[in-house]
This record gives C-alpha cells, structure tokens and sequence, in this order.
C-alpha cells in the first residue's frame, strides 16, 4: 500500500509523495487521478503476464510517470513500485486544469496528439515482455513449463559477473572487501549485459542478504566474499549447461537437512582424503534439543542428497549411531551454492504473487 499524500503548501499546489521501497505508487487497470515528478529515488513500471511480472521501465529521478493514463483518461497500463525510498511530486486533475486554461489551443491539440502517439507503443512493450522474462525449466521430465522467471539464472550471472568487472575495475581495497560505485555496476549490467534496473537491484539485495556484498552508502557498494560469487557464478553456469536429468536440484527440505550438517560439521573433522563420517542420529539429538524436542528431519528424507551425491547411504548403526560419509570442502561449498539457489527461487515465488 502506498502512503497518504501529504500537503506541500497551498490546496491548488502539487503535492509531496513518499514511498518506502517496495511500495507499490499504482497498480495496472486502476484508474488515474494523478501523475508524478520523481524528485529522488528510482521506480519499477512493470505489467502482469499470467503468473508473474514482466519489467518495463525504471523511472529515475528528475523523471515523470504515469502520465499517459492521467493524460488520456485510460486506466493504468502498468503498475508502479519504489525500487528505493522515494519522494515525488503528485500533479493532480485540478491543478493540471488550471495549467491548461492558460494554453493556448494548438499547444492542447499538440499535447493530446504526442499521448496518442504513445499509446500505440505497445509493440515496443511487448517486445520488452519477450526479452525480460524466463521459462522455468524446473520441471523434472526437462518440459518446457508455463511459468515465467522474474529473476533467471542467467541474468543473476549477469549481475554477478558485473559485480566483479566493476570491483576489479573500479574497486578500492578498504578493510575486508573492495569497495566500488553503484553506477558502475549499472554501466556492466543494463548498458552492456542489458538487464534490467530492477533485476540488477533485485539481484543486490539478495547478495546482500546472503553476505557477500555490503551497502556503505546510498551510492557505494563494498564486495566482501567475491570468491563466494565467482563460485556461485560457476555453479549455476555448469547447472545450466547440463541435461536436466543430472542437475542438482533439491526440495527445500533437502536444503533444510544440508543446513543442520553445515551448522555441526565441526564435530566431524576430515580425514586425509577430504572425507568425514557424519553422525545424523547425533545431529537429530542436537537440533531436536534446539527445538523443544521438535524432529528436525527424518533419515529417510536424506535420499535426494544421496541421489545428487553430496553424501552416502546412511549406515544405521544403533540408534544412536547413524553414519554416512561427505566431502566435506565440496559439502560445504554445495550448501553455499544451494543457499543462492534457494534465495533466488524464493525470490522469484515472491514476484510470482
């Protein structure tokens, strides 16, 4: 939800907008009452396409938007949502009407012309809608699946790679990481790798959330684990490259279990070859004492990460004892690929609402 405008100054006067990010200025089909002057911030213009949401634009500031609806009488074509916390000015039907008494006719006709001529970009919009979204492959038979992507693999490696360009190129070591200009990345991801701005500010904010990179400031981004994204960037191009059939894909569950091992693998140190014997009835006892006696998982449910080989059939030993032998450093590494994954699916499911 959007907030309430608030009063710049007198009644017949444009009005401030605020918005958080993430909140949504207009939704497509509505009505318009208004339209707006971006003064700060950025604004994500994007259509519904059956389950999911294609990219349009980026407003940025010192921009105007949603003036055709407002122009024209036509609902909303798009929707609008803050990319970032923004300020706009909000010029309303009463105060435009003010303006265009004191037109003269010919600039009006002008006015209503160049809308018209707008209105009928909607081929350009739908060649966009064809370039910014995904086929989902996840299917396990490998069919080609009706849902759309809003943030695909390949666009996240785009992003990705854009990061370490712009911190290799650009970057200056400070502290723990490289720090570099958000609108270096910007220069990599959508001028030469063509992805859109709010794919490239999605895709920020998940790396964010897993670590990898930090915000200093509104225009400075610090990389902090950049052998993590060039090991992420790996991952998924092999993924992508190999036949469904012998992908390593996991349940959220599965995901879930690689998380308990993860947290106690120092109880199982490596022998010489890399390998380590994990004691599973012994993390069940951890974690369920964790959890109020809550079961964490069943070793039954181990299954899909024997089938991908991340770990052996378990050797049930006694009922304390239930065994089963990892790689350790290729373990570790697996759970943090999948965490990527499964930041990047739950990402998607959310644009899918």
């Amino acid at each position: 939800m959007s907030t309430a405008p608030q009063t710049q100054s007198a009644s017949n006067a444009p009005q401030v907008r605020k918005l958080k990010k993430g909140e949504l200025l207009f939704s497509e089909g509505e009505g318009s009452r208004s339209m707006y002057f971006l003064k700060t911030g950025m604004i994500r213009i994007f259509k519904k396409k059956g389950d999911a949401y294609i990219e349009i634009d980026t407003i940025r500031a010192g921009q105007v938007l949603g003036e055709l609806a407002f122009l024209d009488g036509n609902p909303r074509s798009a929707s609008g949502e803050a990319l970032t916390d923004c300020e706009l000015m909000e010029i309303s039907g009463p105060i435009f009407q003010q303006v265009l008494t004191s037109m003269p006719e010919w600039l009006k006709i002008l006015l209503r012309t160049v809308v018209g001529r707008l209105r009928t970009a909607g081929t350009r919009i739908r060649q966009l809608e064809a370039a910014s979204v995904a086929v989902d492959y996840s299917d396990k038979t490998g069919k080609r699946g009706s849902t759309y992507t809003y943030l695909p693999p390949v666009d996240a490696m785009k992003v990705m790679t854009s990061i370490l360009l712009a911190a290799s190129r650009y970057g200056k070591t400070m502290g723990n990481g490289v720090q570099f200009k958000h609108f270096t990345v910007n220069k990599f991801a959508c001028q030469v790798m063509q992805v859109p701005s709010a794919k490239l500010i999605s895709c920020i904010d998940l790396l964010i959330e897993l670590g990898a990179i930090e915000v200093v400031n509104d225009d400075v981004l610090k990389l902090t684990h950049a052998d993590y994204i060039d090991q992420v960037i790996t991952y998924v191009n092999d993924e992508n490259i190999l036949e469904q059939s012998k992908r390593h894909d996991i349940s959220v569950k599965a995901f879930a279990i690689m998380g308990y091992i993860s947290k106690n693998i120092e109880l199982f140190p490596a022998q010489e070859d890399g390998t380590a014997e994990i004691n599973l009835a012994q993390i069940r006892k951890l974690e369920a004492a964790n959890n109020g006696g809550k079961e964490p998982f069943r070793l039954d449910e181990i299954g899909e990460l024997v089938k991908v080989g991340y770990m052996t059939n378990v050797s049930l030993k006694s009922s304390d004892k239930a065994v089963s032998t990892i790689q350790r450093e290729s373990f570790l590494k697996a759970f943090q690929n999948q965490r990527f994954i499964m930041a990047l699916n739950a990402l998607n499911q959310e644009k899918r609402k």
